[in-house]
């Protein structure tokens, strides 16, 4: 009986926590440091850039996330499915909740600035979020994108990204 009624309130837990949540869609502009390695990054060195991004926040959890950089000589394109993992929250407005999260997605880049050669591959990272108000919050992360270069022969390689950025959510 004890373990029907943990379970019953775990259960609870979980699906009531949702509706606390922080939903719907978010803008963002971050500043990206991008370095390239393996094959495809021969001759190249870290550069910094802009981006910026747009998501939809199912519920406190998940959300999902589209994202552009402009980085000298790469241009980048990410769509992400992101889990967040909400660890504390100091009030009920839910003002400076602190929230690590990872993401996977697919990354799309076009590299070079007379010739571009496209690229494409699977993107994954983490990183931590801090909600500075209800609507406003600061984030820091790292992207891994594991990239095929389209030339002939295919040359691989990895686009390894530090960003950080503001964000503001549609509340």
């Amino acid at each position: 009986m004890k373990k029907c009624i943990v379970v019953a309130v775990l259960l609870a837990a979980f699906i009531a926590t949702p509706a606390f949540a922080k939903e719907g869609y978010y803008l963002g502009l971050y500043v990206p440091t991008c370095s390239i390695t393996g094959d495809a990054g021969s001759g190249t060195s870290s550069e910094s850039g802009w981006g910026l991004r747009l998501g939809n926040g199912f519920n406190r959890y998940f959300s999902f996330e589209g994202n552009y950089a402009k980085v000298k000589d790469l241009k980048n394109y990410a769509v992400d499915f992101k889990l967040n993992f909400p660890l504390t929250t100091l009030d009920s407005a839910q003002i400076m909740s602190l929230e690590p999260y990872a993401l996977i997605g697919y990354d799309y880049s076009e590299l070079g600035s007379s010739t571009t050669v496209k690229a494409n591959g699977l993107q994954f990272g983490f990183g931590i979020e801090l909600y500075l108000f209800k609507e406003l919050s600061v984030n820091a992360g790292w992207t891994k994108s594991k990239i095929t270069l389209d030339t002939t022969p295919k040359v691989d390689g990895d686009i390894n990204t530090i960003d950080l950025g503001l964000i503001y959510h549609f509340i």
